[in-house]
């Protein structure tokens, strides 16, 4: 497996990780987030940025489809590349869109649950567990 890969698996499952035990442990972490959010311009702005320019490294130095690793890393990239654009691009109409489905604690725990489920999947990858 190419140590890139593994690296980015590393440090993407790691921060995926990490914030979804916070999502977990705090349910409304996301809620509140998104309030102040829906009134700042500039950090709605500043997260498009910060998205966008993760997912721009990890498609600029891994875009590869040949493991499964690899795959769901290239993944994580390019949706960061999509999420970033419509941020900036969209601003407060896409803070708007995604809000509600966010302030729902099920929801709050389910995308939780999610991202520590798939940051603990990379890290397994990144370190040979399968």
């Amino acid at each position: 497996m190419a140590e890139i890969t593994v690296i980015l698996a590393q440090i993407l499952g790691g921060y995926m990780l990490v914030a979804g035990v916070a999502i977990l442990i705090d349910r409304t972490l996301v809620t509140r987030l998104i309030a102040r959010l829906q009134d700042d311009i500039a950090i709605i702005f500043t997260m498009g940025i910060l998205a966008l320019l993760i997912g721009l490294t990890v498609a600029a130095l891994h875009t590869r489809w040949d493991n499964p690793l690899a795959i769901i890393v290239t993944l994580v990239g390019w949706a960061a590349i999509v999420e970033g654009a419509l941020i900036m691009w969209l601003q407060n109409r896409f803070m708007a869109f995604f809000a509600p489905w966010f302030t729902n604690p099920l929801v709050s725990l389910i995308w939780g649950a999610v991202a520590a489920l798939l940051g603990l999947v990379l890290l397994a990858g990144s370190f040979g567990l399968w």
